[in-house]
Protein backbone atom coordinates (compact mmCIF):
# COMPACT_ATOMS: atom_id res chain seq x y z
CA UNK A 1 0.00 0.00 0.00
CA UNK A 2 2.78 2.59 1.31
CA UNK A 3 4.79 1.45 -1.99
CA UNK A 4 1.78 2.14 -4.37
CA UNK A 5 0.95 5.67 -2.32
CA UNK A 6 4.86 6.20 -3.28
CA UNK A 7 4.59 5.73 -7.08
CA UNK A 8 1.41 7.61 -7.18
CA UNK A 9 3.43 10.79 -5.65
CA UNK A 10 6.05 10.27 -8.03
CA UNK A 11 3.86 10.26 -10.90
CA UNK A 12 2.16 13.09 -9.64
CA UNK A 13 5.20 14.61 -9.03
CA UNK A 14 6.55 14.17 -12.66
CA UNK A 15 2.47 15.24 -14.38
CA UNK A 16 3.53 18.34 -12.29
CA UNK A 17 6.80 18.57 -13.48
CA UNK A 18 5.96 18.33 -17.20
CA UNK A 19 2.88 21.00 -17.04
CA UNK A 20 5.33 23.78 -15.18
CA UNK A 21 8.27 22.54 -17.66
CA UNK A 22 5.73 23.66 -20.97
CA UNK A 23 3.94 26.55 -18.93
CA UNK A 24 8.13 28.02 -18.61
CA UNK A 25 8.83 26.94 -22.29
CA UNK A 26 5.78 28.73 -23.81
CA UNK A 27 6.10 32.12 -21.74
CA UNK A 28 2.71 33.39 -22.54
CA UNK A 29 2.94 36.91 -22.62
CA UNK A 30 0.65 38.31 -19.29
CA UNK A 31 -1.77 40.06 -21.18
CA UNK A 32 -3.16 36.68 -22.81
CA UNK A 33 -3.93 35.64 -18.89
CA UNK A 34 -6.16 38.14 -18.04
CA UNK A 35 -7.70 39.48 -21.69
CA UNK A 36 -9.60 37.89 -24.43
CA UNK A 37 -9.71 38.20 -28.04
CA UNK A 38 -12.56 40.47 -28.31
CA UNK A 39 -11.86 42.83 -25.46
CA UNK A 40 -8.68 44.52 -26.03
CA UNK A 41 -8.10 47.04 -28.02
CA UNK A 42 -4.92 49.07 -27.30
CA UNK A 43 -1.50 48.48 -27.64
CA UNK A 44 -1.62 44.41 -25.23
CA UNK A 45 -3.51 43.28 -28.51
CA UNK A 46 -0.21 42.71 -30.36
CA UNK A 47 0.00 39.81 -27.56
CA UNK A 48 -3.65 38.63 -27.56
CA UNK A 49 -5.41 39.02 -31.00
CA UNK A 50 -3.78 41.84 -33.65
CA UNK A 51 -7.52 42.84 -35.32
CA UNK A 52 -7.76 45.19 -31.70
CA UNK A 53 -4.82 47.14 -32.89
CA UNK A 54 -6.97 47.94 -35.80
CA UNK A 55 -10.74 48.12 -33.79
CA UNK A 56 -10.28 51.88 -33.34
CA UNK A 57 -8.00 55.24 -34.61
CA UNK A 58 -6.15 54.98 -31.14
CA UNK A 59 -2.73 55.84 -29.89
CA UNK A 60 -1.74 53.45 -26.91
CA UNK A 61 1.35 52.61 -24.88
CA UNK A 62 1.91 49.72 -22.73
CA UNK A 63 4.53 48.28 -20.06
CA UNK A 64 4.34 45.04 -17.61
CA UNK A 65 6.48 43.84 -15.12
CA UNK A 66 5.79 40.29 -13.66
CA UNK A 67 6.77 38.60 -10.31
CA UNK A 68 7.11 34.65 -10.19
CA UNK A 69 5.91 33.25 -6.78
CA UNK A 70 5.98 37.04 -5.11
CA UNK A 71 6.43 37.23 -1.65
CA UNK A 72 10.45 36.81 -0.13
CA UNK A 73 11.31 34.43 -2.74
CA UNK A 74 9.75 36.38 -5.34
CA UNK A 75 11.61 36.89 -8.58
CA UNK A 76 11.09 38.61 -11.72
CA UNK A 77 10.41 36.78 -14.50
CA UNK A 78 8.46 38.93 -17.50
CA UNK A 79 8.78 42.53 -18.55
CA UNK A 80 6.99 43.77 -21.64
CA UNK A 81 6.72 46.71 -23.27
CA UNK A 82 4.57 47.47 -26.55
CA UNK A 83 2.88 50.39 -28.08
CA UNK A 84 0.30 51.28 -31.21
CA UNK A 85 -0.19 53.87 -33.54
CA UNK A 86 -3.26 53.61 -35.62
CA UNK A 87 -3.35 49.78 -36.15
CA UNK A 88 0.85 50.15 -36.82
CA UNK A 89 2.31 48.31 -33.75
CA UNK A 90 5.46 46.91 -32.29
CA UNK A 91 6.49 45.32 -28.49
CA UNK A 92 9.14 43.43 -26.50
CA UNK A 93 9.24 40.93 -24.41
CA UNK A 94 11.60 39.37 -21.82
CA UNK A 95 11.50 36.19 -20.29
CA UNK A 96 13.52 34.84 -17.34
CA UNK A 97 13.51 31.53 -16.55
CA UNK A 98 13.77 29.66 -13.40
CA UNK A 99 17.44 28.29 -14.66
CA UNK A 100 19.10 31.54 -15.21
CA UNK A 101 18.38 32.01 -18.95
CA UNK A 102 16.47 34.75 -20.89
CA UNK A 103 14.34 34.51 -23.86
CA UNK A 104 13.71 37.21 -25.76
CA UNK A 105 10.62 38.37 -28.40
CA UNK A 106 10.24 41.23 -30.89
CA UNK A 107 7.19 41.79 -32.46
CA UNK A 108 5.59 43.88 -34.82
CA UNK A 109 2.17 44.29 -35.91
CA UNK A 110 -0.18 45.90 -38.66
CA UNK A 111 -4.26 45.84 -37.78
CA UNK A 112 -6.91 48.18 -40.17
CA UNK A 113 -10.75 48.28 -39.39
CA UNK A 114 -13.69 49.26 -41.21
CA UNK A 115 -17.41 49.22 -39.60
CA UNK A 116 -17.25 46.93 -36.96
CA UNK A 117 -14.37 44.32 -38.60
CA UNK A 118 -10.94 44.61 -37.94
CA UNK A 119 -8.22 42.26 -39.37
CA UNK A 120 -4.28 42.27 -37.87
CA UNK A 121 -1.30 40.50 -38.76
CA UNK A 122 1.82 39.97 -36.29
CA UNK A 123 5.55 38.88 -36.99
CA UNK A 124 7.07 37.75 -33.63
CA UNK A 125 11.39 37.25 -33.63
CA UNK A 126 12.55 34.90 -30.76
CA UNK A 127 15.98 34.59 -29.95
CA UNK A 128 17.89 34.12 -26.51
CA UNK A 129 16.21 31.12 -25.26
CA UNK A 130 14.23 30.45 -28.38
CA UNK A 131 14.59 30.83 -31.81
CA UNK A 132 12.98 31.35 -35.09
CA UNK A 133 9.58 33.35 -36.25
CA UNK A 134 6.30 33.05 -35.51
CA UNK A 135 3.11 34.58 -37.25
CA UNK A 136 -0.33 35.50 -35.51
CA UNK A 137 -3.67 36.76 -37.30
CA UNK A 138 -6.66 37.79 -36.22
CA UNK A 139 -10.18 38.78 -36.68
CA UNK A 140 -12.52 40.50 -35.16
CA UNK A 141 -16.51 41.68 -35.59
CA UNK A 142 -19.02 44.04 -33.58
CA UNK A 143 -22.30 42.28 -34.48
CA UNK A 144 -24.13 44.96 -32.36
CA UNK A 145 -22.96 47.14 -30.03
CA UNK A 146 -23.00 44.82 -26.86
CA UNK A 147 -21.67 41.51 -28.76
CA UNK A 148 -18.17 41.10 -30.26
CA UNK A 149 -16.96 38.21 -31.86
CA UNK A 150 -13.26 36.77 -33.32
CA UNK A 151 -10.54 34.85 -33.08
CA UNK A 152 -6.72 34.80 -33.51
CA UNK A 153 -4.56 32.05 -34.98
CA UNK A 154 -1.41 32.35 -33.44
CA UNK A 155 2.40 30.66 -33.38
CA UNK A 156 2.27 30.01 -37.13
CA UNK A 157 5.18 28.83 -38.24
CA UNK A 158 6.39 26.54 -35.07
CA UNK A 159 8.92 29.71 -33.79
CA UNK A 160 11.24 27.02 -30.31
CA UNK A 161 11.40 27.98 -27.28
CA UNK A 162 13.74 25.94 -24.72
CA UNK A 163 13.55 22.85 -27.16
CA UNK A 164 9.36 23.34 -27.62
CA UNK A 165 8.15 23.87 -30.27
CA UNK A 166 4.98 26.52 -30.34
CA UNK A 167 2.06 24.37 -31.54
CA UNK A 168 -0.36 26.57 -33.99
CA UNK A 169 -2.98 27.15 -31.87
CA UNK A 170 -6.65 28.96 -32.73
CA UNK A 171 -8.04 30.82 -30.40
CA UNK A 172 -12.16 32.08 -30.78
CA UNK A 173 -14.42 33.92 -28.72
CA UNK A 174 -17.02 36.26 -28.12
CA UNK A 175 -17.82 38.98 -25.79
CA UNK A 176 -21.30 40.46 -24.16
CA UNK A 177 -21.55 43.69 -23.29
CA UNK A 178 -24.01 45.24 -20.87
CA UNK A 179 -24.84 47.97 -18.59
CA UNK A 180 -23.52 50.84 -21.51
CA UNK A 181 -20.71 48.67 -22.07
CA UNK A 182 -19.23 49.15 -18.35
CA UNK A 183 -19.58 45.50 -17.82
CA UNK A 184 -18.05 42.65 -20.12
CA UNK A 185 -18.59 38.97 -20.00
CA UNK A 186 -15.84 37.04 -21.95
CA UNK A 187 -15.32 33.61 -23.24
CA UNK A 188 -13.14 31.93 -25.23
CA UNK A 189 -11.23 28.78 -26.50
CA UNK A 190 -7.68 27.19 -27.34
CA UNK A 191 -7.48 24.75 -30.10
CA UNK A 192 -4.84 23.13 -31.87
CA UNK A 193 -4.98 19.86 -33.95
CA UNK A 194 -5.97 17.79 -31.64
CA UNK A 195 -8.42 19.13 -30.05
CA UNK A 196 -10.05 21.94 -27.21
CA UNK A 197 -6.35 22.53 -25.21
CA UNK A 198 -8.33 24.86 -22.54
CA UNK A 199 -11.41 27.05 -21.95
CA UNK A 200 -11.29 30.43 -20.27
CA UNK A 201 -14.40 32.19 -18.54
CA UNK A 202 -14.52 35.63 -17.69
CA UNK A 203 -15.80 38.85 -16.44
CA UNK A 204 -14.91 42.36 -16.00
CA UNK A 205 -16.98 45.92 -14.85
CA UNK A 206 -15.96 49.44 -14.14
CA UNK A 207 -17.20 51.18 -10.87
CA UNK A 208 -17.70 55.39 -11.12
CA UNK A 209 -17.39 55.39 -14.83
CA UNK A 210 -17.85 59.36 -14.48
CA UNK A 211 -15.28 59.36 -11.75
CA UNK A 212 -11.72 60.83 -12.58
CA UNK A 213 -10.34 57.46 -11.65
CA UNK A 214 -12.62 54.88 -12.49
CA UNK A 215 -12.27 51.24 -10.50
CA UNK A 216 -12.02 48.43 -12.57
CA UNK A 217 -11.88 44.91 -11.61
CA UNK A 218 -11.59 41.57 -13.67
CA UNK A 219 -12.33 37.80 -12.79
CA UNK A 220 -11.61 35.06 -14.87
CA UNK A 221 -11.58 30.76 -14.54
CA UNK A 222 -9.31 28.66 -16.82
CA UNK A 223 -9.82 25.15 -17.33
CA UNK A 224 -8.25 22.31 -19.47
CA UNK A 225 -10.32 20.77 -22.59
CA UNK A 226 -12.16 19.07 -20.09
CA UNK A 227 -13.65 21.97 -18.48
CA UNK A 228 -11.70 20.98 -14.81
CA UNK A 229 -10.45 24.17 -13.49
CA UNK A 230 -6.56 25.37 -13.94
CA UNK A 231 -6.25 28.59 -12.47
CA UNK A 232 -8.21 31.95 -11.80
CA UNK A 233 -7.49 35.49 -12.65
CA UNK A 234 -8.21 38.34 -10.36
CA UNK A 235 -7.17 41.80 -11.54
CA UNK A 236 -7.81 45.39 -10.28
CA UNK A 237 -7.11 48.78 -11.99
CA UNK A 238 -7.38 52.90 -11.51
CA UNK A 239 -8.03 55.19 -13.86
CA UNK A 240 -9.42 55.73 -17.73
CA UNK A 241 -7.05 56.53 -20.98
CA UNK A 242 -4.29 56.56 -18.46
CA UNK A 243 -4.51 53.69 -15.84
CA UNK A 244 -2.58 51.01 -13.91
CA UNK A 245 -3.50 47.66 -12.68
CA UNK A 246 -2.79 44.91 -10.48
CA UNK A 247 -3.26 40.64 -11.65
CA UNK A 248 -3.25 38.17 -9.75
CA UNK A 249 -2.96 34.59 -11.18
CA UNK A 250 -3.52 31.27 -9.08
CA UNK A 251 -3.52 27.59 -9.69
CA UNK A 252 -7.21 25.77 -10.36
CA UNK A 253 -7.41 24.65 -6.41
CA UNK A 254 -6.73 28.72 -5.40
CA UNK A 255 -3.97 27.70 -3.15
CA UNK A 256 -1.42 30.02 -3.67
CA UNK A 257 -0.74 33.14 -5.71
CA UNK A 258 1.66 31.92 -8.38
CA UNK A 259 2.27 35.37 -10.64
CA UNK A 260 1.42 39.25 -10.24
CA UNK A 261 1.56 41.93 -12.53
CA UNK A 262 1.58 45.71 -12.09
CA UNK A 263 0.96 47.04 -15.57
CA UNK A 264 0.25 50.37 -16.98
CA UNK A 265 -1.65 51.59 -20.28
CA UNK A 266 -2.31 54.90 -21.77
CA UNK A 267 -4.41 55.54 -24.45
CA UNK A 268 -5.86 58.27 -26.83
CA UNK A 269 -8.70 57.89 -29.32
CA UNK A 270 -8.98 60.04 -32.10
CA UNK A 271 -12.12 59.08 -33.14
CA UNK A 272 -15.34 57.79 -31.46
CA UNK A 273 -15.80 54.35 -32.49
CA UNK A 274 -17.06 53.27 -36.04
CA UNK A 275 -20.64 53.55 -36.42
CA UNK A 276 -22.53 50.06 -36.81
Amino acid sequence: MGQRSDSRTVGLSLALFVVATNSFAQAPNRATRYLFPTDVTDARALWVNPAGLGAFPEASINLDVTVGDPGSSGKLRQLTFAFNSRGLSAGYQRDIYSDGQHGHTYKLGLATGQGGFAAGLTAALYRGAGSGTGWDVGLRYDVTEGLIVGAAIQHIGGPHVRDSTLRVTYVPGATLLLGHQHVGLSALSQLTSDGAEGYAFGARGTLGAGWKLPVGLLARLDTDGSLRRTGFVFGVSLGGEDAAGLVATTPGDVSSIDALSLYGVSTRRFARPRPH
